[in-house]
């Protein structure tokens, strides 16, 4: 039994003997009360009061930041329910604890143990069916009333000392002052590691910031005659150019030549900023202010098409997208044509290579979910990615060499656009309250299909002998589809991937959740991509940095 469902339990406890000694004191005999307590056995009662108090504040403090306004609500009106008993709340208060929580089960255990002790000296009610627990086929047989109050079926009988009853209640109000320094503790070590441990949302943020940027910068450079044959999930064929974009972060406008060297610092899509490779620049002659404004993306690509592999763009700070010039080294000889194979083809119907279906492999399959959950929180929110994409929209490239003749380490997601509207595409209309966070319904639904490399068609197949298309199912029945199917694998789920989609459907379901809350974009990396990177690296055999 984990720490925090002894903890629902101790709470449900305490007030029920504190209830059942009242009722005990209120029967008791004057003569035999004098001969016996001594008018002490109120002082009793009194001192168990004040440490109920003091132990559910303590377990409050506890709760408060690792659950919601509901959930805490629900967990302190019932301390015998099922959310004390939850696999993934008891996970929250091990994180938040850490190296203390072994210690706070050791001082739970002690707790209990307490309260058995005085909870058996009081001869209450057991209920039969239950045996793992004492406390709580207690709490079972005695169950609050109406009026909020215990009733007793039979007259209480209390056999434990003066002294015993003591030395107890000093017991119990050590261990209270252990939870409460342990909470203290973890309060001051969690302000300490939001403080150090690296920011990742401030860093996706940034990314998403400039993802719109760029995609606008893009859109309005379009300003050719031809520009709907250069959709790449048009009816029009397509031929493969690669490009890089550098983004200048530190662009300043030309000065005097007398200025002197300033250090530049960029953040490159590429591997490397734009020609010249040089750390100490001059302003004044930057490659960056030396290039052209784009005005039409389509002439300037012309400029270097055929006669170099890859073309170079610079993105400065003022937002304006500027090129073209050479880069060498970064040809993509393999891809052949525009001709693509989607995952759900990939899971479906793999393709015949020499003879066999060339099926994703666990490495493979495990790699795609660590890219598609990054590139979801990357992306989420920019017209780049779509609130809601299924395995029929993340698309491969067929290629000219190698085993699979597909381009398996660079899949691409594409987005539903009817049109090339600048206004729509540049401003996209905001989200609705029920869909803020499909992208996480639909990043659910994806780990799934990838770790059992089967698509949610054809387990709805297998499993209901129906075959719903995603995009049939209004999301909260998609959701209720993704919570069956992990429901009936969670034996079979890997921890990572049990984690992560259990992280991607709470958040789904929960109001107060949305990915442009930064404390909420950070613990969805936590709870979901770096799992997932950890396990990619186990399988590899790699160790994580």
């Amino acid at each position: 039994m984990s720490g925090i469902e002894v903890a629902g339990l101790v709470l449900g406890a305490i007030p029920l003997i504190i209830s059942a000694m009242e009722s005990y004191n209120e029967g008791l005999d004057p003569v035999k009360s004098f001969m016996n307590w001594k008018g002490e056995l109120p002082q009793f009662i009194r001192k168990l009061r004040n440490q109920h108090v003091h132990y559910a504040q303590t377990t409050r403090m506890l709760l408060e930041p690792i659950t919601t306004e509901f959930e805490l609500a629900e967990m302190l009106s019932e301390p015998g329910g099922q959310l004390w008993k939850d696999e993934d709340m008891s996970g929250k208060l091990k994180d938040k604890l850490q190296e203390s929580y072994h210690a706070y089960q050791s001082t739970m255990a002690d707790i209990e143990r307490i309260m058995k002790k005085i909870a058996l000296k009081l001869d209450l009610d057991r209920a039969a069916e239950l045996t793992r627990n004492d406390l709580e086929a207690i709490l079972v047989a005695n169950p609050k009333k109406d009026n909020d109050k215990f009733e007793f079926r039979k007259r209480v009988r209390f056999g434990m000392s003066k002294k015993t009853i003591k030395a107890l209640l000093e017991e119990l109000d050590e261990c209270n002052k252990e939870l409460e320094r342990f909470t203290n503790r973890s309060e001051k070590l969690e302000t300490y590691r939001k403080a150090t441990k690296p920011s990742f949302a401030t860093r996706l943020q940034q990314i998403q910031s400039y993802a719109k940027n760029l995609h606008g910068s893009l859109l309005s450079s379009w300003s050719c005659s031809c520009r709907s044959y250069h959709r790449t999930n048009g009816v029009h064929p397509w031929n493969w150019q690669v490009a890089e974009i550098h983004v200048d972060e530190d662009y300043v406008p030309p000065t005097p030549p007398m200025t002197k060297p300033k250090m530049t610092k960029s953040v490159s899509f590429g591997s490397k900023p734009p020609p010249p490779y040089s750390v100490v620049s001059d302003p004044a002659t930057s490659l960056t202010q030396s290039l052209r404004e784009v005005d039409d993306l389509c002439a300037s690509i012309q400029q270097l098409y055929k006669s170099s592999p890859c073309i170079g763009f610079s993105f400065d700070s003022k937002k304006k997208l500027r090129g073209v010039y050479a880069l060498e080294g970064n040809s993509e000889a393999g891809i052949a044509s525009c001709e693509v194979v989607t995952l759900n083809e990939l899971l479906e119907t793999p393709p015949v290579v020499n003879g066999r279906p060339a099926k994703l492999s666990k490495k493979e399959r495990y790699s795609l979910a660590v890219t598609l959950a990054s590139s979801t929180l990357q992306l989420n929110n920019t017209p780049w990615f779509p609130d809601q994409f299924g395995a029929k929209d993340i698309l491969f490239h067929r290629t000219s060499a190698g085993p699979r003749l597909i381009d398996i380490e660079h899949p691409y997601v594409t987005s539903r656009l009817n049109e090339l509207s600048k206004d729509v595409l540049v401003s996209p209309k905001p989200r609705g309250f029920h869909n803020k966070n499909m992208v996480l319904l639909a990043l659910a639904v994806a780990l799934l299909e990838l770790y059992f490399g089967v698509s949610v068609e054809k387990h709805q197949e297998l499993e209901h002998g129906e075959t719903k298309q995603p995009s049939d199912l209004n999301p909260w029945n998609l959701c209720a589809m993704a919570y069956e199917w992990t429901d009936g694998e969670r034996e079979n789920l890997s921890a990572a991937f049990l984690g992560a989609i259990t992280h991607c459907l709470r958040c789904f379901s929960d109001p107060a959740a949305s990915l442009s809350d930064s404390e909420f974009l950070q613990a969805a990396v936590e709870g979901i991509v770096l799992p997932l990177q950890d396990e990619l690296s186990q399988f590899l055999g790699k160790t994580t940095p």
